[in-house]
């Protein structure tokens, strides 16, 4: 992982960094870590069974987690799922929504996993 790939997947690497202490190694371990959070299986669970109030709670959570990490389109993503959720919007495409941020999640664990 290198800073020019998280900001070519846009991140904001500058953030993330600042918010590590400006040490680099620990910035990608916590990437590393949060991008094998459980909550994502336990997202997806949750919308394929139609519990709104898990599926809200797991993608809020994600969604502070891609911002603390400062990893913009993921957080961006996961904003989009996590606003009809908070709607308990049962007419959502949530599987699309899913989709996207599923993308997100892939572009940075190859990057993460180089």
């Amino acid at each position: 992982m290198t800073k020019e790939e998280l900001i070519t997947a846009g991140a904001d690497y500058e953030g993330g960094l600042a918010l590590c202490m400006d040490n680099e190694e620990f910035y990608f371990k916590m990437i590393r870590k949060g991008l094998v959070n459980e909550k994502f299986d336990s997202l997806k669970k949750n919308l394929d069974n139609k519990n709104l109030d898990a599926a809200f709670e797991d993608a809020h959570a994600l969604k502070g987690v891609a911002g603390n990490l400062h990893l913009t389109p993921l957080y961006k993503a996961l904003e989009e799922i996590v606003e009809p959720l908070r709607q308990r919007d049962s007419k959502a495409d949530y599987q699309a929504l899913y989709n996207k941020m599923r993308e997100q999640v892939e572009i940075f664990k190859r990057i993460a996993n180089k």
